[in-house]
């Protein structure tokens, strides 16, 4: 079997998910072969990885696509000039194919709905065929890593009613894909991988003929039966049921919004149907997963990131991550996966090479922001519901997760430090700039580890104050000053040892001895989210990034392009990351700094409307913006990414100045803004401080006016507009 080829360009599929199911397809519902990235995917699984449609060896033109729903895509197709079986040729245009993709609430089953009509002045005898190709390829396998020890690839089986395709893994894992039709096709299967289903089709002239293909995984051990396919296949009708009542449960949970702004609410609306579809139940977790295609599992930073973000739009989120990160919180010392006592995973991977051990994520612990995160989303989860008992369940693991930090502390003389290599002495890096070009000196060198990131000790202090001031609220003073003195301690330190009074902002790590890792980057902005900061540094710093070599019009760049290293199509070399924005507009907000807050958040916004649906990538170029431009999507770029899908709401809620107090079942509204061009928005059902609150925002000139519109009883609202 080939390596295939490293060539990852997957900028505008369709996107649909149903729990681990996902569906990656060209605007045209086919899955092309040779680019990593489409596919059928299922449990770290390209079950799929080539599936094409073709009328009389001829590719319909797209007319039309759309992926809104999620879980299901309608798309547009006509044909160009082609001849039928009998030799009659058919004009340009004369047929009409309307797929209709969806997955199954099961989260194991594809459909395709192909539906033709002809306008031809005759009936006609039309050649379809269908071609499938699959290996079977591990998601790391896909990116790069060499296949490593594989299984048995069966050649495909076609039973007269199912055409069957089967890995036995070496891992003990028989791995299926199960094809029915709703018409007889001829079927001869050619070579282990690939497969073409041929069809004719009598379509007489203005009646819909519709040809349903029926795709489902099954993952079980190579020693239980073998799976079976269910006797019917679903007609459209029954799909288009489905899929409504599918997508009216989706949002089930999340508060509802209304907006003056088109554009504003197409934005929410996708932003908040991603986060809904990129929850995965596994067995008897349920967790945020980080992104399509490649992400969806359970990550420490990008799973609990974006829960954050959304916490005031459905607080659930959060409290479920961090339970499932908790069942695999650090217990022992290992030097492989970085595993530590009390440490929070940054990522667990469930596929044939990850069940091998052949990879690290088993999982792999190496990330020094994780544990960080998960103090902090329980403390805000507790904070802005009133409710305690997330804290209670994971007090055990809270202290743990205290305890590693305390030792970091100790071990890095004062910070939260990473060594930063890995064998062969190249640069692994634990941060979110986990690229192995994400720190790098001014002058685009490699600093020397250990290194203590400029945004971690942030984290750091955030973690420690958020839990003693929840520890002092439940009768724990003594422990809680313990952690008020750690705070304090690392904020003095930070602020004299990071600060480049020559650039007006914080460097970007401290490397070996002291030395400061003198790049502007965005990390210096995120670190006013954190409260660290103090406010003569966040008023120089809004300065900063909002000057031209770091503020590109779409948003703040990762590195400046006065940096040796920039490169704005890079992953994080001067490329604009939506969620990192989130984070700085939320600190912004924290330390007065309204007008920057408001710049960001309009280009953010902008940005989103530039793409399909409203929906941000992962990251999108740093090039600077010009009159008429639209915003660049990277070739590498995740289509969709939870902390990208969580970036608005965040801004959202931290420019209506929304705080819970919880305890005091008090919802404060603090300087309300709304972005520009927005003349009014509500919020319905903002779940808050123990019940429920709907809002209205209003501008009125030059000022936004607030109101409770519907509020549970004996829930305080306090509104200052200033």
């Amino acid at each position: 079997m080939a390596q295939p080829l490293l060539s990852i360009d997957i900028r505008h599929p369709l996107v649909l998910k149903s729990n681990e199911l996902v569906l990656l397809t060209r605007e045209d519902g086919n899955v092309p072969l040779d680019i990593p990235g489409f596919g059928l995917f299922y449990r770290d699984t390209c079950y799929l990885g080539g599936y094409e449609l073709a009328l009389h060896d001829t590719k319909p033109l797209l007319l039309m696509s759309a992926d809104g729903e999620g879980m299901g895509a309608q798309i547009e197709l006509t044909n160009s000039a082609l001849s039928t079986a009998n030799g009659i040729g058919i004009p340009d245009h004369k047929l009409s194919v309307r797929r209709s993709l969806m997955l199954l609430e099961d989260g194991t089953t594809f459909i395709d709905s192909i539906m033709l009509t002809s306008f031809a002045d005759r009936a006609l005898q039309l050649p379809v065929a269908l071609e499938f190709h699959t290996t079977f390829e591990d998601m790391f396998v896909l990116r790069g890593t060499p296949p490593g020890k594989r299984g048995r690839l069966l050649a495909p089986v076609w039973d007269g009613t199912v055409l069957g395709f089967c890995y036995e893994g070496a891992d003990g894992i028989r791995r299926s894909l199960l094809v029915d039709f709703s018409a007889a096709p001829l079927v001869a299967p050619r070579t282990c991988e690939r497969t073409i289903a041929h069809f004719e089709l009598t379509l007489a002239s203005r009646v819909p003929q519709e040809l349903v293909v029926r795709v489902r995984v099954d993952e079980r051990a190579l020693e239980a039966p073998a799976p079976a396919l269910a006797a019917l296949i679903p007609s459209a009708a029954v799909m288009d049921d489905a899929k409504a009542t599918t997508t009216a449960r989706l949002l089930d949970g999340y508060a509802r919004h209304e907006t003056s702004s088109k554009e504003l609410g197409e934005v929410i609306a996708r932003s908040l149907t991603d986060m809904a579809l990129l929850e995965v139940r596994r067995g008897e977790h349920r967790f945020t997963a980080a992104g399509i295609p490649w992400f969806v599992g359970l990550f420490g930073r990008d799973s609990l990131l974006p829960t954050l973000q959304c916490l005031a739009f459905n607080p659930d989120l959060g409290a479920r991550t961090t339970r499932a990160l908790a069942h695999w919180q650090g217990r022992r010392h290992d030097d492989k996966t970085r595993e530590e006592p009390g440490k929070i995973l940054h990522e667990l991977r469930v596929g044939e090479l990850a069940n091998l051990h052949a990879v690290t994520q088993t999982p792999s612990y190496a990330a020094v922001d994780s544990t960080l995160l998960f103090l902090i989303v329980i403390v805000r989860h507790v904070n802005w519901t009133g409710d305690p008992a997330l804290f209670t369940l994971l007090r055990p693991n809270v202290d743990a997760a205290l305890q590693w930090l305390e030792r970091k502390l100790e071990e890095g003389g004062g910070y939260v430090t990473y060594d930063g290599l890995a064998q062969g002495s190249q640069p692994v890096n634990q941060s979110w700039r986990d690229s192995g070009t994400g720190v790098l000196r001014e002058d685009g060198a490699y600093p020397v580890p250990p290194l203590a990131l400029v945004e971690v000790q942030g984290y750091a202090f955030q973690a420690m104050s958020l839990v003693a001031d929840l520890l002092r609220r439940i009768g724990e003073a003594p422990r809680a000053a313990e952690l008020e003195t750690a705070a304090s301690g690392l904020r003095e330190r930070f602020l004299r040892e990071f600060w480049m009074p020559a650039q007006g902002c914080y460097c970007l790590a401290l490397e070996r001895g002291g030395r400061q890792v003198a790049s502007v980057t965005s990390n210096a902005a995120q670190v006013l989210w954190t409260g660290i900061a103090s406010p003569e540094h966040a008023s120089q710093i809004a300065a900063r990034i909002m000057q031209p070599d770091m503020f590109s019009g779409w948003g703040v760049r990762t590195l400046s392009i006065n940096h040796a290293a920039f490169d704005p199509l890079a992953y994080q070399q001067g490329s604009v990351w939506a969620f990192d924005n989130s984070l700085i507009v939320s600190g912004l907000r924290l330390y007065g700094e309204d007008a920057a807050a408001l710049r960001i958040t309009g280009a953010t916004l902008d940005a989103a409307n530039g793409f399909r649906g409203g929906r941000l990538p992962e990251f999108i170029a740093g090039h600077q913006r010009k009159s008429g431009d639209a915003p660049t999507h990277t070739p590498r770029a995740d289509p969709l990414q939870a902390w990208s899908a969580g970036a608005v709401p965040f801004m959202l809620t931290e420019m209506l100045g929304l705080q819970s107090d919880g305890f005091a079942k008090r919802l404060v509204v603090r300087r309300p803004l709304l972005p520009d061009g927005v003349h009014e928005l509500v919020l319905h059902d903002v779940r808050a401080a123990g019940g429920d609150v709907s809002l209205r925002f209003v501008r009125e000139g030059a000022q936004i006016k607030a109101a409770v519109t519907a509020s549970s009883q004996g829930i305080e609202v306090i509104i200052h507009a200033k």
